[in-house]
């Protein structure tokens, strides 16, 4: 089972695990509900509490992480989790941040710039979206219409990122503190932008977070890596965080190489 430590203490490390799609197509952006279900099962079992991204996030700045804990995050706001997520959370007294691309909120994923091999899911409706955060489940922005913000204008950029949350707190009426970055893209002028609306925004580099995280740019882990039962169950172990770290530098690598090779290519893929 999971191994943790007893006691918060300075210099932990939180993990906050990324989700999107609960469904059974063997996407990268999916888990099976079942294998889902038996995640929440086992937190359950061994006592590890879910607090939300605010929760942790005045934790970090106090310079702890409390022990025996885990964030849980949503990116896009697929209405699958409506129906298969949010009642496993409420059965074991579990909660969760949802990132809404406001947009497109009741509608599907096919936002501008989504390849055509991405399957299109419904969204969840703005009823269920007030109805499950009376309920307890968090709520935070993921933009307007997922753009890459990093090749927006500043204006656009900025829209996109206003618009999402004031879409957001005028429905719930509360304010909405956390930010998740389309497709984990940001760069300084992005981070800046998002500093005068947010207290803390995700992204999607692949490692835990510590006290010496960027609140601007939180570490999150992707739960594609630990899909399989027997690496979920050492989550907040040693040997978990050192699999996560290697996974990450393997996915640097290769990005490095595409950027390479892409560079090699020359413009039109010309080869020059």
């Amino acid at each position: 089972m999971f191994r943790r430590g007893a006691h918060s203490r300075r210099g932990g490390e939180l993990p906050i695990l990324t989700y999107h799609s609960l469904d059974d197509s063997g996407s990268v952006l999916s888990v099976p509900p079942g294998v889902f279900a038996d995640q929440m099962r086992l937190l359950h079992e061994a006592d590890i509490r879910t607090i939300s991204l605010p929760a942790a996030v005045h934790a970090l700045r106090g310079g702890q992480v409390p022990a025996g804990t885990v964030v849980l995050t949503f990116d896009d706001g697929f209405e699958n989790f409506y129906e298969h997520g949010y009642p496993v959370l409420r059965r074991y007294g579990l909660t969760a941040t949802i990132f809404l691309v406001t947009d497109y909120c009741g509608k599907d994923n096919s936002w501008p710039g989504q390849p055509a091999h991405v399957a299109r899911r419904p969204l969840l409706s703005w009823a269920q979206v007030k109805t499950m955060s009376e309920a307890g489940m968090v709520f935070g922005a993921h933009s307007r219409t997922h753009p890459d913000l990093t090749r927006l204008s500043s204006g656009g950029a900025e829209s996109e990122i206003v618009a999402s949350k004031r879409a957001i707190e005028q429905i719930l009426k509360r304010p909405v503190e956390s930010f998740a970055y389309p497709y984990g893209a940001y760069d300084e002028r992005v981070k800046r932008l998002t500093a005068a609306h947010f207290s803390l925004a995700c992204s999607t580099r692949l490692d835990f977070v510590t006290p010496g995280s960027d609140l601007l740019a939180l570490e999150r882990v992707d739960m594609y890596y630990l899909r399989h039962r027997r690496l979920f169950q050492r989550l907040l172990s040693g040997d978990a965080r050192a699999y996560i770290r290697s996974r990450r530098l393997a996915r640097e690598v290769r990005a490095m190489l595409v950027s390479r090779f892409d560079r090699r290519r020359g413009p039109m893929g010309s080869g020059v």
